[in-house]
């Protein structure tokens, strides 16, 4: 989301990046709603022009801000479905670990501004990971054809949201703790997957 120049190279990294920091920062202090560009530009030591050329809009900072630092992964390939969706699952939520442990950055996520940007840049690039995963194992046999796995993936990922941000104190279990937990509702998913019907089939399109 960050633009380029006309020969390709990207505008002053170094600014790039402090202007991310002190918009996470501000964010985290005061909340997305108190958000003002001029402000970010004055403590950047930067005019506005040189943040709206790098993003079009207020939300499209943030997006840029919230995401920054967080890479999409690759596809696992464990030889186990189960253990390749835990470790889709476990990038997935110590990406956004930061967000959900502050009210202000996880406010700014889910603010209906932002919450489009977020899914184009990241969640839809991630549900495709995932997506490879499930399909991978329909092709070896493992799950039936007509498998839900929109709502397979969907239901990892709210689990990993609500953990992150509703309920962080299962972090204090321990990572071991936390990781079981996610394995046991990919296996009882996997063991009695969800089907699509005609109904949710036409929902899609």
């Amino acid at each position: 989301m960050t633009a380029a120049t006309t020969d390709g190279r990207p505008r002053d990294a170094e600014l790039t990046a402090r202007l991310l920091q002190i918009t996470r920062d501000a964010i985290e202090a005061e909340g997305f709603a108190s958000l003002r560009i001029e402000k970010i530009a004055r403590e950047a030591g930067c005019s506005k022009n040189a943040i709206y050329r790098r993003w079009g809009s207020k939300e499209e900072l943030t997006a840029a801000a919230l995401l920054d630092g967080i890479d999409l992964g690759s596809v696992p390939d464990t030889g186990s479905t189960v253990e390749d969706l835990l470790d889709h699952a476990w990038h997935h939520l110590h990406g956004f670990a930061r967000a959900g442990r502050n009210p202000g950055l996880f406010n700014a996520m889910v603010d209906p501004g932002v919450t489009p940007l977020i899914a184009q840049h990241y969640m839809r690039p991630r549900h495709a990971l995932g997506l490879e995963i499930l399909q991978r194992a329909i092709a070896r046999g493992e799950l039936p054809a007509d498998t839900d796995t929109d709502l397979i993936l969907d239901t990892i990922a709210g689990l990993t949201l609500f953990r992150v941000s509703v309920k962080p104190e299962h972090h204090a279990d321990g990572i071991v703790a936390h990781r079981r937990s996610h394995r046991a509702i990919i296996t009882a998913l996997l063991a009695t997957p969800p089907r699509r019907t005609a109904a949710t089939a036409s929902d899609r399109h």
